[in-house]
């Protein structure tokens, strides 16, 4: 009786939330104020890591990464480069691609679990290494693979209540450097590849000197957690969790700080809530998937992709997929995938996007975005 109470409470939340969502979103209006993608842009390390060149290393072969992960090979930082690097790198290219001058950023979100330092942030490292940019609000989001939704919800808000009008966000990973590169952690190590995005988010579509077919306008977001599942994909070290010591040898000698994962929980989950909240996003804004042109998901493993494709009855040919050549990237993904699509001229005027995410916590969720003229 208590768990079907539970489970009452809970589906009478879900449904709460989607109703509210309806009148929060609905499909036949806009918002007093819009919110637009101008600009994209991305920044990858030169070295070039092949499954040959790891799979040693991981006591596995390079045909069995790729079998597994559908990954052939990664980039991954050199040892003078940190994440604040490729952050900033991605920052200048999406401002170049937006017309937009440093000057005019007004706040800016930085998404990333692999940073330069514990403190601070790589938020104020970026605000300091971008030549022109001013002394504006600079803040991290630990939102692991789903940083893009995270990041672009916030300046939604920020942008519809006014207190911005051009806002950065960026996701950037050098996760190279704490990979545990031994047999026991061949699974989770054969993943990751290091690379940054990011995005101009403005409340106008307006045209600069830079000529250009389409803005991306963002419609709709939806994002969930649910925390019984924070130990099937987790860092534990250094934490406070973790007993007396923030950091102690014997942590060390247990391998807590590094990742580990149940894959196979991670891949059910994933592909389970992705699917029900790309339903219920595009049922809430009248759509179908039919109507969705360009899909640009999470490059989390070619396997999940082509689960994930199938079960929402969407053609691999209109998924933006890196993930063979760039590995997992986490918070820096989707990012990359949008750049991707936005310079290889998949996205047209009257273009539907639909952008989805999964990551630890667990935390997923998707976005539904216009190309719409200038």
């Amino acid at each position: 009786m208590q768990h079907q109470d539970r489970r009452h409470r809970s589906q009478t939340r879900k449904l709460r939330h989607d109703l509210e969502g309806r009148r929060l979103h609905p499909s036949n209006e806009r918002h007093p104020v819009s919110c637009f993608i101008t600009g994209c842009g991305s920044a990858l390390p030169k070295r070039v890591v092949t499954n040959a060149e790891i799979a040693p290393m991981l006591g596995v072969t390079g045909d069995w990464i790729e079998a597994n992960s559908g990954i052939r090979e990664r980039r991954w930082v050199d040892a003078d480069q940190a994440t604040s690097d490729l952050a900033v790198a991605a920052v200048r290219d999406a401002l170049s691609d937006a017309g937009t001058p440093a000057e005019e950023v007004d706040y800016l979100i930085a998404c990333t679990i692999s940073p330069d330092y514990q403190v601070p942030g790589i938020a104020p490292l970026v605000q300091h290494k971008l030549e022109g940019c001013p002394n504006v609000p600079a803040i991290d989001l630990r939102a692991g693979c789903a940083a893009i939704l995270y990041s672009l919800q916030l300046a939604r808000g920020l942008i519809e209540s006014r207190a911005a009008s051009t806002v950065v966000c960026l996701g950037a990973e050098a996760q190279s450097r704490g990979l545990d590169l031994h047999p026991r952690s061949a699974d989770l190590s054969m993943l990751f590849g290091d690379g940054a995005g990011a995005v101009v988010v403005s409340s106008e579509a307006k045209l600069t000197e830079k000529a250009r077919e389409y803005f991306v306008q963002i419609d709709d977001i939806l994002i969930e957690t649910d925390g019984s599942f924070a130990e099937d994909l987790i860092v534990r070290a250094p934490g406070t969790a973790n007993g007396p010591r923030w950091l102690d040898e014997s942590q060390v000698d247990s391998r807590m700080h590094y990742g580990s994962m149940h894959g196979r929980t991670v891949i059910l989950q994933a592909v389970r809530k992705l699917a029900d909240a790309t339903d219920r996003i595009l049922i809430r804004n009248g759509l179908s998937p039919k109507q969705i042109d360009i899909v640009i998901p999470h490059q989390a493993n070619a396997n999940l992709l082509t689960a994930l494709g199938r079960k929402l009855c969407i053609e691999t040919d209109r998924v933006v997929m890196n993930v063979d050549r760039l590995g997992n990237t986490s918070g820096a993904s989707a990012f990359l995938a949008l750049s991707q699509a936005h310079r290889e001229g998949r996205i047209r005027p009257g273009s539907r996007l639909l952008i989805l995410a999964f990551g630890a916590g667990f935390t997923w969720g998707t976005a539904l975005a216009t190309a719409v003229k200038p």
